[in-house]
């Protein structure tokens, strides 16, 4: 029941089936890389949104250098 746009990791999506917050589902903007198949030779820092069913976002998780 949850919609995932963009290059979210896997534990993200695992942590939101496990938690089920009440949300529309998981966003990564952009195409940052580092993030899944998006792998090559750095890594940036990004942020995985959590959107909430009034359309508003909150952070869910950061990855990459200093995250």
């Amino acid at each position: 029941g949850y919609a995932i746009e963009g290059h979210v990791p896997m534990e993200d999506i695992r942590r939101l089936l496990a938690e089920r917050p009440d949300a529309i589902g998981l966003a990564a903007p952009g195409m940052p890389m580092g993030s899944p198949g998006m792998e090559g030779p750095r890594a940036d820092h990004y942020a995985v949104m959590l959107v909430h069913r009034d359309g508003t976002l909150s952070v869910w998780a950061e990855h990459g250098p200093a995250a």
